[in-house]
């Protein structure tokens, strides 16, 4: 009966044993097909999601290729129209060249809507070349600001540098020495027109020498930025550049606004502060303007946390906002060009009427100004007999 009992066991383990290997059988069979179903749906899953991530990308590409198109055309719009003014205002002279001497340096001033306008448009569509094309307008900014000065010069003495002295030696009196630079001695002067001739060389010097700064300035900042485009590190040579360059600008301002408050009683007929407007306005556009600009984008890109580079991405968008805004301020600069300076500034007999016109003012018409100088009369009459 024991060996019995045993052997039926012994079956009955045999059994339990191939039961239990087809359960492992068929669990790593199961386990498996789970595996590879899971292995499949991950790569499935990815694979879209690459998809996904692939179209995500395209649209924003079609869709940023698609607003450059745009910004490139409207832009370009805006040169070609300003350039087309701006050439349309400058064959108007040459038709018309009543002063050549004068009307020479008023064109050369009017070649900043073209050549601004072109350089901008090109910087905007290929910014690889943008530095090299701001080259070119800073050069040409510095030449027109020296420009400016001798259109002033030539519209007093018409060329002969003796007329303009002898003018300057009539407001000898309020006329304030020329500048004491450092490291010079301090200039005293035996007559009248060696004051106005030191103050006129001054003037001229002072403009004189931003259109030679300007170009190395300009130069050293263009190679110093093939290595590292920075403008605001210490340690960066852009910086110490852009420093120079105000100094350099403010001295050939200060050079334009002496001479102007000097003559500008000469000087009134033909609005020469309009004129200086626009000069000082396309200058501020090209240099205070990318100032900001690049501030502003520095500012915004700096702490963004989706950009790898985020100097890199300030730069190119800061290149980007200028070029843009300068074809399209140019153009309104164009159209200010032509009431600024219009032809019939040089026609035979304008500077009568215009100089008729400012004596015949309101203030004039009313006798203002003569009831003033009654009153300072009688004032003055009254301190005299009162002090006796």
């Amino acid at each position: 009966t024991f060996l019995v009992i045993m052997k039926d066991a012994y079956r009955y383990k045999n059994i339990l044993d191939d039961r239990l290997d087809a359960m492992e059988k068929n669990y790593d069979m199961f386990s498996h097909q789970v595996n590879a179903t899971m292995i499949h749906f991950n790569s499935t899953v990815e694979k879209v999601q690459t998809d996904v991530e692939h179209q995500v990308k395209e649209v924003n590409d079609s869709v940023s290729s698609q607003n450059s198109l745009m910004a490139y055309q409207f832009a370009g719009t805006f040169a070609i129209l300003g350039s087309l003014i701006s050439f349309w205002h400058m064959t108007s002279h040459i038709r018309k060249l009543n002063e050549p001497i004068v009307q020479r340096k008023i064109i050369a001033i009017m070649w900043m809507i073209p050549i601004y306008s072109v350089t901008s448009w090109l910087g905007l569509v290929f910014t690889q070349t943008y530095g090299f094309l701001s080259l070119i307008k800073d050069i040409y900014e510095a030449y027109v600001i020296y420009t400016f000065l001798s259109l002033l010069i030539a519209i007093l003495g018409r060329g002969n540098r003796d007329s303009v002295i002898e003018l300057l030696i009539k407001h000898s009196d309020h006329l304030k020495p020329p500048l004491k630079l450092p490291f010079t001695a301090k200039q005293s002067f035996s007559s009248p027109r060696e004051k106005a001739n030191a103050i006129l060389d001054q003037c001229q010097l002072f403009c004189m020498q931003f259109v030679f700064l300007r170009p190395i300035t300009s130069v050293v900042t263009v190679i110093a930025d093939s290595f590292n485009e920075n403008r605001w590190e210490l340690s960066m040579p852009q910086f110490y550049m852009m420093l120079m360059t105000n100094v350099s600008i403010f001295f050939a301002f200060t050079g334009l606004v002496r001479f102007y408050y000097a003559m500008k009683d000469e000087l009134m007929w033909c609005n020469p502060f309009n004129k200086f407007l626009c000069i000082k306005g396309i200058v501020f556009m090209t240099f205070w303007q990318s100032v900001v600009i690049s501030f502003i984008a520095h500012a915004i890109f700096e702490n963004a946390e989706d950009e790898l580079n985020p100097d890199e991405t300030a730069t190119e968008w800061s290149k980007e906002a200028q070029s843009f805004l300068i074809c399209l301020e140019m153009f309104a600069f164009a159209i200010a060009h032509c009431f600024v300076f219009p032809v019939e500034e040089w026609e035979s007999g304008y500077r009568e009427i215009q100089q008729r016109k400012i004596k015949a003012k309101f203030g004039d018409s009313l006798a203002l100004r003569d009831f003033v100088k009654d009153v300072k009369t009688v004032m003055k009459s009254r301190k005299t007999s009162s002090s006796r």
